[in-house]
């Protein structure tokens, strides 16, 4: 029998189970949780981003709060507390920025946010979603009517059906195209013919010594006018 503590921690990767660890050793050390750049030091992450997203899956899960635009703004949830948030006071984190367009764009640097959202606009009726928002940063994907700047709205899941719009990882970097399954290979399409498409024969796996995967599937946009 598990108690509903350790049925939560059978939930985490082994890297957020660390994770937790490194915040929690921060706070009994130091008085205070590591900043991102220091967790993406400690973990040798590329980018604050591929911090950034295990650090909003455990928040997901119940196991961080996180207050946005404070560098030390990770705190630990007390066992047994439960949030009971409004649907229409949905707060959508924004994780970063994605390239579409070439992977090095991405940018390493970039501060959370946070926008109110209703879920149901992004065909969710779930009062906490699994959806996040990323910066887009580039042209790859202009004919899909994705420009640079706008905001896409992405519900995380591993896998995706032909022809819909992804953001996939390739390492800890990130990139949006169109998801596209062949006969011996899965193909990521840009939306600009300027863009050669990348060709990854193994998802989950490991292309060219790069691990590669899904992190979600794009259901919408946010775009300032």
């Amino acid at each position: 029998m598990y108690g509903s503590g350790e049925r939560m921690m059978t939930n985490l990767t082994d890297t957020q189970k660390e994770i937790l660890e490194f915040i929690d050793q921060s706070i009994q050390d130091r008085g205070f949780p590591p900043t991102l750049r220091e967790i993406c030091e400690k973990f040798k992450f590329s980018s604050t981003n591929g911090a950034r997203y295990h650090i909003y899956r455990l928040q997901k899960l119940g196991h961080l709060d996180v207050e946005p635009k404070t560098s030390r703004g990770v705190k630990r949830v007390a066992k047994g507390r439960k949030k009971t948030p409004s649907r229409f006071n949905y707060r959508l984190p924004i994780l970063g920025r994605v390239p579409a367009g070439p992977l090095n764009l991405a940018s390493p640097d970039v501060r959370e946010d946070e926008i109110g959202v209703d879920p149901q606009f992004f065909g969710s009726q779930e009062a906490e979603p699994e959806l996040f928002g990323l910066r887009v940063n580039g042209d790859s994907m202009i004919n899909a009517g994705i420009f640079d700047g706008d905001v896409v709205v992405v519900r995380s899941q591993l896998t995706a059906g032909d022809g819909e719009i992804v953001v996939a990882r390739v390492e800890e970097e990130a990139t949006v195209k169109r998801f596209r399954r062949m006969r011996n290979a899965i193909v990521l399409e840009a939306a600009n013919p300027a863009y050669e498409p990348i060709r990854i024969s193994d998802l989950g796996g490991i292309e060219n010594g790069q691990n590669v995967g899904i992190m979600g599937v794009v259901v919408g946009l946010i775009r300032a006018i």
